[in-house]
């Protein structure tokens, strides 16, 4: 059940959506750009993202470094991230100074200086971000494979951009980019926590009721159909394969991306999931795999990817990953797979609600990407209530029966011929027991380091009466976990572990 939303609509275009949540003293203020790496030209790619680190580095009103500045003074936290369709930047601040957040972005929003002395020093810490994904394998592994699924729409660009075309970025072309696409009209905010929504709103139409439009989001070529499947080879140092599977599906928000939920939960996304059962305990081919529904505003992708175990071929473990999908298709789903897989992700999906920031990062999330926009989060429980085993096994039949698969590996240059035939093997004469080369078990799998981010929003309330202190540490530590996992799922009610490559790009400030 949705709580009580205040729509403000301007003239403009400008939306704000307003839930108002008085149980601690603190806002969750964030701001969406309708701009992402899917709205880049030839030669723009990574713009989007270019922009964001920007955002912090100036306005007419705020001098370099004064955004983070006050936001720290306040006791607050502030943050940005951009992907493939959106950018979101947000504040969570004590309730009697969160209004400095729409000063700010009011400022940013067509006031951003962009000097050129920043652009250059920025530029160099974006080209930093880049080189540090590439020498991350799993990175390069999911960036090649959406280049490879998408040929001709633009979310075969990375987020981050490509190497020579951020190279040669001037900041006039820049400045052209954020004045055709960062207008009043592509952005909206979701302001939840304790405010008042007649001063809130008076604010708002004071500050962005003049502010200009932008253009309309431009079409973009739709991908065709995959006539067979594609596939691909990289290499990375090491002795470790990896592989990516990648089948394209259907839009955020659509009755399939709920089912696809249901399909990834089962399939990959637990220790007691089919795949992980079959590739980790069944026999020992594999040091971690994963499975995530990787919806987006146009159609998305479903990934199937594992990490073999060294000694492990290719081949074998190509086997046992297409024998469990086969199985997955031909023997469909149980009913008390379905419900556990239901019972998982509603958790999940409620948990958002427990802090304002995940309240506003989900209603930001549905707004900014689906046709119903925030009310479909209303509609979810009733969703996935209407989901079956036939559900899962028709979705499946639709999407998975034929050869539309991308798969790509990544194999050791160490042994370049011992793997050469992955990139020419037919995947219809392989299966699971195919003559192979016997393994001796491998050595357990050294635990994997944790991936550094920016730290999430935190809240900001403890400052306050000792007589709400234990609600306002609860409220801190959920705060912090929200923004965590908004950070990891992005655009899914899914696990925590998840595919590498839709992780949301925080930015790397530096003073």
């Amino acid at each position: 059940m949705l709580p009580e939303v205040r729509e403000v609509r301007l003239d403009n275009g400008f939306l704000a959506l307003l839930v108002e949540r008085h149980n601690l003293p603190v806002v969750a203020s964030t701001m969406w750009y309708r701009v992402g790496a899917r709205d880049e030209q030839t030669g723009e790619s990574g713009l989007s993202h270019f922009i964001e680190h920007m955002m912090f580095k100036g306005t007419v009103r705020y001098r370099k470094g004064e955004i983070d500045l006050l936001t720290s003074k306040m006791g607050g936290s502030n943050n940005a991230f951009t992907d493939h369709d959106n950018t979101c930047y947000y504040f969570s601040l004590p309730a009697e100074r969160w209004e400095t957040a729409l000063d700010i972005e009011a400022s940013r929003m067509r006031g951003c200086l962009f000097e050129p002395s920043e652009f250059e020093a920025e530029k160099s810490v974006v080209l930093e971000e880049l080189a540090m994904g590439q020498d991350d394998p799993w990175s390069r592994l999911f960036q090649k494979t959406e280049s490879i699924a998408y040929e001709r729409h633009p979310y075969h660009r990375p987020i981050i951009g490509w190497r020579e075309e951020l190279e040669m970025l001037s900041v006039d072309r820049m400045r052209d980019y954020y004045r055709r696409h960062y207008g009043v009209n592509r952005a909206f905010m979701v302001i939840v926590g304790s405010f008042d929504a007649d001063r809130t709103e008076a604010k708002l139409r004071q500050l962005f009721g003049d502010k200009p439009r932008a253009g309309s989001r431009p079409p973009v070529i739709a991908e065709p159909d995959l006539d067979g499947e594609r596939r691909a080879v990289i290499h990375a140092p090491g002795d470790i394969a990896r592989v990516a599977f990648a089948c394209h599906t259907c839009r955020i928000g659509e009755h399939d991306d709920f089912v696809f939920d249901v399909i990834a939960q089962i399939f990959g996304q637990s220790k007691s999931s089919r795949l992980h059962r079959r590739m980790t305990i069944d026999e020992p081919l594999a040091s971690q795999v994963g499975v995530h529904n990787d919806v987006r505003f146009d159609p998305g992708l479903f990934w199937v990817y594992s990490e073999l175990v060294p000694g492990v071929l290719a081949a074998r473990g190509e086997a046992a990953m297409r024998d469990e999908m086969r199985r997955l298709v031909d023997e469909g789903v149980t009913d008390e797979e379905v419900e556990r897989a239901l019972t998982q992700i509603r958790s999940s999906f409620l948990f958002e609600d427990e802090s304002v920031m995940g309240t506003a990062l989900k209603f930001g999330r549905f707004e900014a990407s689906t046709a119903r926009g925030y009310r479909l989060a209303g509609d979810v429980e009733a969703i996935y209530s209407r989901i079956t085993p036939n559900t899962v096994r028709e979705t499946m039949a639709r999407y998975f029966a034929g050869d539309g698969w991308t798969v790509v590996w990544s194999l050791p240059e160490s042994v370049r011929d011992q793997h050469r035939f992955a990139s020419r093997v037919d995947p219809r004469k392989l299966t699971s027991d195919a003559t192979r080369p016997k393994i001796a078990r491998a050595k357990k799998p050294a635990a994997k380091r944790k991936s550094k981010s920016a730290k999430s929003p935190k809240s900001v309330e403890g400052r306050t009466k000792k007589g709400v202190k234990k609600s306002e540490a609860k409220q801190r530590k959920g705060e912090q976990k929200a923004a965590k996992k908004e950070r990891e799922t992005r655009e899914t009610r899914q696990r925590k572990e998840v595919h590498p490559s839709v992780v949301r790009l925080d930015r790397r400030r530096k003073s």
